[in-house]
C-alpha cells in the first residue's frame, strides 16, 4: 500500500508539472515549428502512411521527403520512427501529435528520473521534486519547442544510469540484462544518444571491473549484454554498415564552430545551450555540500566527479576549437557540445539530492530540514515556470509576426523568414495546412530540401549547391510527374514526354536501387540509353524516355543478409516482449495465490 501511494504521489505531481508546461501550447492551439521540425515530421509522416496504407518500404521514403525515395528512417532510429508514426496515425493531426508526444516525453522523463532517485535512496519528497526539476529542463522541453530528437535520449537517460549502477559494484550477478535492453532502445531511438551514453557508462564499467573479484565473469556478463544489444539492433547496424560501405552519403550539416554550440554558464535559460539559474544553484550547492557535509557514500563523489567532467565537456570551458581542428568530423557528428549537458545535469542533480538526503538523516542539521524542502521546492517551481515560459515564447515566436510564415528556429527574430518556405506561403496558409486533416500538405510548404543521407555521386567529399539541386531535381520535377506506391513498397513514376531527351525522375537511387523504364530493367551507366540510367550528383535518376507516356518503377533490393538481420531483430524483440509479459503475468499470478492463501 505504501509503495502504491508513493507511485501515486509521484505520478500526480509529475503529471501536474507536465500539464502546466503543455498548457502553454494548448492555449494557443497551434503547432510549434523549430529547427528540426520538418526533418522529423517528414520521417514520422512516412512511417504513419506506411502503417495506414499497408505499403511498407523499410528503406525508401515513399511518402515523406517529397516522395523522393530518400533513405532516412533506416539510418535514423527506425523502430522508434514507426512508433511515432503510430501516434500520428492515431491522433490524425500534427497539433494532437505534438500535444501527445510532448506530454509523453515530459512524464517519461519525470518518472524515469524519479525511479533513479528512489533507487539511490533519496528522500521521497526530494526524489519527486528532483524529477520535476529534471523534466522541466531545456534538454527535455526542446522536443516541444524545436523537435530535437536528443531529448528522447535524455528521457531514457536515467534508466541508463540505473544500468550503470549495476556495473559499478563489480558483482557479475548484479549486471542485469536491462543494460543491453536500454542500449538497444537508445540505438533504435537516437544513435548519437546511444554513443554518448556509452561514454557515460565507461567510467561505471572501469570502476566495476577494477573492483570485480572475478574479472572474467564480470566481462562475460557485460559481453552477454553487448550480444543482446547487437541482436536486438541488427536491423539498424547491419543496414547502416551495408549502406555506408556501398554508398558515399551526404552528411548532416556541419556547424562552423563547436564552441558556439557549447553551454554558456551566465545565460537566461532560453536556449538549449543555456545552463540557467536552476542548475547554477544546483552546481554551486553540491560543490558546497561536498566540503561541508562530506558525503558518506563513495557513489556520491563518483557521480559528482563524472557529472563535472560531462559539464566541462558540454561547456565553453572545454577546448572545443582545438578539438575541431584535430577531429573535424565532430562538426557533422556531434555538432553541439551542449548535448553533453543532460548527462551532467542528471548526475549532478542526483548527487545534490543524495547530499541533501544525508543532511536530513543527520540530527545535528535538524535546524535546516525545512529550509532544504523549501529550497528544492522553489527550484522545482522555478524550473516548471521557466519550462512554461520557454514553450510560450517559441509558440508566440512562430505565429506573432502578422502575415509572415513562422520563423523556424528557437527564439530567432529574423532567421529563415522567407527562404524556408515555398514562394507565396503565408502565415494563414501554413497554419491552415497544419490544422488540415491532410498531413502531407504542410510538409510540401517547405522550400528548403532535406539533404541528409542523400547519395553523393559528385566524386567530391561534399556535394556543392545542395539546395538548388534538390529544389530543381526533386521539388520542381514533382509537378510534372505522377507518383504512386504499390503494395510491395515500390515507387511508380509516370509522365508524358512530348519529345526525346534526357529526363530527370524525382527519385534518388542508391547502390541497391533497381530502376525499370517502361518494363525494361536499366543498369547504372555514364550515359542514359535504352539499357542504362544515369544519376546526378545527389542521386536523382535520369533516363532516356520515349515520346508519349513513360513509366519508371523504382525499388530497393536489399541483400539477403540485410533482410535476415531485420527479421532476426524483429523476432528477438517479439521474443523479449513475450518473455517480459510472461514474467509479469507469472509474478502477478504468484502474488494473487499468496494473498488468497493468506486469507485462508
Amino acid at each position: 500500500m505504501q509503495k502504491f501511494r508513493a507511485w501515486g504521489s509521484a505520478v500526480l505531481l509529475i503529471g501536474l508539472a507536465s500539464a502546466l508546461i503543455m498548457l502553454m501550447q494548448w492555449k494557443l492551439h497551434t503547432v510549434i515549428l523549430g529547427y528540426d521540425t520538418f526533418f522529423h515530421f517528414n520521417r514520422i509522416y512516412d512511417a504513419a502512411e506506411q502503417l495506414r496504407t499497408g505499403h511498407f518500404n523499410y528503406f525508401m521514403s515513399n511518402f515523406g521527403y517529397q516522395r523522393s525515395g530518400q533513405m532516412i528512417n533506416a539510418l535514423y532510429g527506425p523502430y522508434f520512427a514507426y512508433l511515432l508514426g503510430v501516434f500520428l496515425w492515431l491522433t490524425g493531426s500534427w497539433f494532437s501529435f505534438q500535444m501527445l508526444t510532448g506530454g509523453l516525453i515530459l512524464v517519461g522523463a519525470g518518472l524515469s528520473a524519479w525511479i533513479l532517485f528512489r533507487r539511490l535512496q533519496i528522500h521521497p519528497v526530494l526524489a519527486v521534486l528532483g524529477a520535476v526539476i529534471y523534466l522541466a529542463q531545456n534538454f527535455i522541453t526542446y522536443w516541444i519547442t524545436s523537435s530535437a530528437f536528443l531529448d528522447w535520449g535524455a528521457m531514457l537517460l536515467p534508466f541508463a544510469v540505473l544500468a550503470g549502477l549495476s556495473l559499478i559494484k563489480g558483482e557479475p550477478r548484479q549486471i542485469h540484462w536491462g543494460l543491453g535492453l536500454i542500449m538497444s532502445i537508445l540505438i533504435e531511438v537516437h544513435t548519437l544518444s546511444a554513443v554518448m551514453t556509452c561514454c557515460l557508462l565507461l567510467p561505471f564499467f572501469l570502476v566495476g571491473w577494477k573492483q570485480a573479484a572475478s574479472k572474467g565473469k564480470y566481462l562475460g556478463r557485460v559481453a552477454l549484454n553487448v550480444l543482446l544489444a547487437v541482436v536486438l539492433t541488427a536491423n539498424y547496424t547491419v543496414t547502416f554498415l551495408n549502406v555506408v560501405l556501398q554508398n558515399r552519403l551526404v552528411s548532416p550539416f556541419a556547424v562552423k564552430s563547436l564552441r558556439t554550440g557549447a553551454m554558456h554558464l551566465m545565460s537566461p535559460n532560453w536556449l538549449q545551450a543555456d545552463v540557467g539559474i536552476v542548475f547554477i544553484v544546483i552546481l554551486g550547492l553540491q560543490l558546497l555540500l561536498v566540503f561541508l557535509v562530506r558525503p558518506l557514500h563513495r557513489l556520491n563523489y563518483f557521480l559528482t566527479g563524472v557529472g563535472l567532467v560531462f559539464f566541462w565537456l558540454s561547456s565553453t570551458l572545454f577546448p572545443w576549437r582545438l578539438m575541431q581542428r584535430v577531429f573535424p568530423f565532430l562538426q557533422h557528428f556531434l555538432q553541439f557540445p551542449s548535448r553533453f549537458f543532460s548527462f551532467a545535469a542528471l548526475l549532478l542533480l542526483a548527487s545534490v539530492l543524495m547530499s541533501l538526503t544525508q543532511v536530513l538523516q543527520t540530527p545535528r542539521w535538524h535546524w535546516s530540514f525545512e529550509s532544504i524542502f523549501a529550497l528544492v521546492g522553489l527550484l522545482a517551481v522555478t524550473a516548471v515556470m521557466l519550462g512554461m515560459r520557454n514553450v510560450k515564447i517559441q509558440a508566440d515566436n512562430d505565429w506573432e509576426k502578422g502575415n509572415r510564415p513562422p520563423q523556424v528556429g528557437v527564439y530567432t527574430p529574423v532567421k529563415h523568414r522567407y527562404d524556408y518556405y515555398q514562394q507565396g506561403t503565408t502565415q494563414k496558409q501554413l497554419k491552415t495546412d497544419f490544422m488540415s486533416a491532410d498531413l502531407e500538405k504542410p510538409l510540401l510548404d517547405e522550400r528548403r530540401g532535406i539533404t541528409d543521407y542523400l547519395p553523393n555521386y559528385s566524386g567530391r567529399m561534399n556535394v556543392k549547391r545542395l539546395q538548388p539541386q534538390y529544389q530543381t531535381q526533386i521539388m520542381r520535377r514533382n509537378r510534372f510527374v505522377k507518383k504512386r506506391v504499390d503494395g510491395s513498397g515500390q515507387m511508380h513514376v509516370t509522365w508524358n514526354s512530348k519529345q526525346n531527351g534526357l529526363v530527370t525522375v524525382p527519385v534518388v537511387a542508391y547502390h541497391d536501387t533497381t530502376v525499370r523504364l517502361n518494363g525494361q530493367l536499366l543498369h547504372r551507366g555514364q550515359q542514359a540509353d535504352i539499357h542504362h540510367y544515369q544519376v546526378t550528383d545527389i542521386g536523382s535518376i535520369q533516363v532516356q524516355p520515349r515520346r508519349g507516356v513513360n513509366h519508371v518503377l523504382v525499388a530497393y533490393r536489399a541483400p539477403l543478409w540485410v533482410k535476415v538481420a531485420i527479421f532476426g531483430s524483429l523476432t528477438a524483440w517479439a521474443g523479449l516482449l513475450v518473455w517480459g509479459l510472461g514474467l509479469v503475468i507469472s509474478k502477478w499470478w504468484r502474488r494473487a495465490r499468496e494473498r488468497k492463501a493468506a486469507r485462508r
